[in-house]
């Protein structure tokens, strides 16, 4: 099997799919020969095509948009209430910095327009609740 042409494919696909949601994806760009960067109402997404004898998935991540930091038991709660959000969407959760990285993976064989296109939805869905569940905790200063 070619792995690189089924690649390319997906690539290619993935390229589709984005011209093709309810609200299309702007700034489309292929980079690293894997991976279909992309903006969704400005939201950053990359999707990686991970196709080789060991794997067969797409990976899609976007991220949050970065926090202010907190005081200490304030963050745990904030972290705590970010795993749940992340648990109720069924997203994978990363932190990183100062902000969270989702993601979700689909099969290459289930790899429809409907099912990109609500993992784009799900992914931000979950960000928009993490960034509003943030705003409401309103941190206190560090002095």
């Amino acid at each position: 099997m070619d792995y690189e042409l089924e690649r390319r494919y997906f690539l290619e696909k993935i390229t589709d799919y984005c011209r093709a949601l309810e609200q299309p994806a702007a700034s489309i760009q292929v980079a690293e020969k894997a991976r279909v960067l992309f903006s969704v109402t400005g939201r950053p997404f990359d999707a990686l095509a991970w196709v080789d004898e060991n794997n067969d998935l797409v990976c899609v991540t976007t991220r949050t948009c970065e926090m202010p930091e907190a005081p200490f038991d304030e963050a745990i709660e904030i972290f705590q209430s970010t795993l749940q959000i992340c648990w109720d969407h069924c997203v994978a959760v990363c932190s990183v910095d100062k902000r969270y990285e989702l993601s979700m993976a689909i099969f290459i064989g289930g790899l429809t327009l409907d099912a990109f296109e609500g993992v784009i939805f799900n992914l931000s869905a979950c960000a928009e609740e993490i960034e509003k569940n943030f705003k409401t905790k309103k941190p206190k200063k560090i002095i």
